[in-house]
């Protein structure tokens, strides 16, 4: 990809390959393509969390130039240290978001999909159960009815 100097048709761009992967990653014929997507967001989120960080040091590197519409000379200031803040803030959460989908990169190269083996159903006694009653406790649908058979299982989730 060409790199460009202008931010504003490259923000557009990146805007419509976004919107051009949400539409492309509705289903997957191969599970296996999901663990170089999600590598590629990674690298996505790391450049995001660069650009929100450039465009809060643009919001205070000229802020004194900065007006309203009206003209307010420090109103005009303090909006401008606002936004850099919460860039500050967005770029903050980018960053996490990047580790949690790193996290997930990492579950997901793991991952052998075998689709010779015999499909089980496992979204039933996988996803924790939830309904107010029930605190993410699993149901123990291993054992046999009357079998007298349990199998230990963790319960609850971890991040």
């Amino acid at each position: 990809m060409p790199i460009s100097q202008n931010p504003i048709v490259d923000g557009e761009e990146a805007r419509q390959a976004l919107r051009a992967l949400a539409a492309a990653t509705r289903s997957f014929d191969d599970p296996a393509q999901t663990h170089d997507v999600i590598g590629n967001l990674v690298g996505g989120l790391k450049s995001l969390e660069q650009v929100l960080d450039q465009l809060s040091s643009a919001h205070t590197s000229a802020a004194a130039s900065a007006r309203t519409g009206e003209g307010d000379h420090w109103a005009g200031v303090e909006e401008a240290y606002a936004a850099a803040n919460a860039l500050q803030r967005a770029s903050t959460l980018v960053a996490r978001a990047g580790l949690a989908v790193d996290r997930a990169s990492q579950h997901s190269g793991r991952i052998a999909w075998d689709f010779a083996a015999a499909a089980v159903p496992v979204a039933e006694w996988i996803a924790p159960r939830i309904n107010p009653h029930d605190s993410f406790q699993r149901t123990n649908s291993f054992a046999s009815p009357g079998s007298g058979t349990s199998v230990r299982r963790r319960t609850g989730m971890s991040l």
